[in-house]
């Protein structure tokens, strides 16, 4: 579900705008991850797929299961610099060192 709740400060000088709509998507990915309809890779999590700004319905993301199935022209692209950072956590990518440019991963 496509959901960003707006957390609320005890002290209105805390938090600013930006800070809470952050905090809300981060809980509303926790919640999705959860729930599970959100596999990402990464730690933090992509916001691209959560927000519908990739190929995933809103709210959810398949990149984990898209390196899985060796489908990487369907990882998001905050993914993919993730992949090559070294931040993806998908045990296909640990498994094969996966060069996410090749178009063949035997």
């Amino acid at each position: 579900m496509f959901v960003v709740e707006r957390m609320h400060a005890d002290d209105p000088h805390e938090s600013s705008g930006a800070e809470d709509v952050i905090a809300g998507l981060e809980t509303a990915i926790a919640q999705a991850t959860k729930d599970g309809d959100y596999h990402c890779c990464i730690d933090p999590a992509c916001t691209m797929c959560y927000l519908g700004s990739w190929i995933f319905e809103p709210g959810t993301c398949n990149c984990d299961e898209a390196i899985a199935k060796g489908e990487f022209d369907k990882v998001c692209p905050e993914c993919k610099k993730g992949i090559e950072e070294g931040d993806c956590s998908s045990a296909e990518v640990i498994a094969i060192g996966c060069d996410i440019n090749k178009k063949n991963h035997d």
